[in-house]
């Protein structure tokens, strides 16, 4: 089942962003509770999103023929080294904006763009894939280095803790706000809870706010 065009689908474009053990991932997973996606397509390197889908394979010719189906939610494990990850990816895209009406979900987009690149397939969905009413969440550690193009275009950012400087700047810009603020961003326990610290902003019209997570421990 393939989307028409349509210019009138609002642009839904996320990033999460936040080194790891930060809270990027809970965000993440809240954000999929709250879409409940019929349609999921999961690029998905670490394994893990399994909770949210009825498949995980390894094969994008598999991956292709699932996602013509009314409904499916299936994740697509490229494998252990990333030095594969190229062409791959660029397929995996391929599929999500072949398939439409989805949210895509795509894992360390660290892994497969950098700064000044990004394979043309991922440019399309950002850019060309609200017309497909395609749904984007993307996540990483390192947003120094990936496209600028990707989060230029986000609707919403939410950012964590970040260890490295150049990063902290890079969310600063993106967001519009100090980097002391950025830099500020802790995720800490506190007797049995853990604490997650975040800057965010929906570029739809909200300011950026700061806001907070209290997560028990298992």
């Amino acid at each position: 089942m393939q989307a028409v065009h349509n210019n009138s689908n609002r642009p839904d474009i996320r990033a999460f962003i936040g080194a790891t053990g930060s809270g990027k991932g809970v965000s993440i997973r809240a954000a999929l509770r709250e879409l409940k996606p019929k349609r999921l397509l999961v690029w998905d390197p670490l394994g893990e999103y399994g909770e949210f889908v009825t498949a995980t394979v390894d094969r994008l010719e598999v991956l292709a023929t699932m996602a013509k189906g009314a409904s499916f939610r299936v994740a697509f494990w490229p494998g252990a080294d990333a030095t594969n990850y190229a062409d791959k990816f660029a397929m995996f895209c391929r599929v999500a904006f072949a398939a439409g009406d989805a949210v895509m979900l795509v894992e360390e987009l660290s892994d497969v763009t950098t700064a000044s690149y990004a394979p043309q397939p991922w440019r399309r969905c950002t850019v060309q894939g609200r017309h497909r009413g395609l749904k984007i969440i993307a996540g990483t550690q390192r947003p120094a280095k990936v496209d600028k193009d990707f989060l230029g275009g986000c609707t919403y950012v939410r950012c964590f803790t970040l260890r490295y400087p150049q990063d902290r700047q890079a969310m600063a810009a993106v967001l519009d706000v100090s980097v002391g603020l950025i830099s500020a961003l802790q995720t800490h326990e506190e007797g049995k809870f853990t604490l997650i610290n975040y800057v965010e902003r929906d570029f739809r019209g909200g300011k950026a706010t700061a806001g907070r997570v209290k997560l028990a421990r298992k």
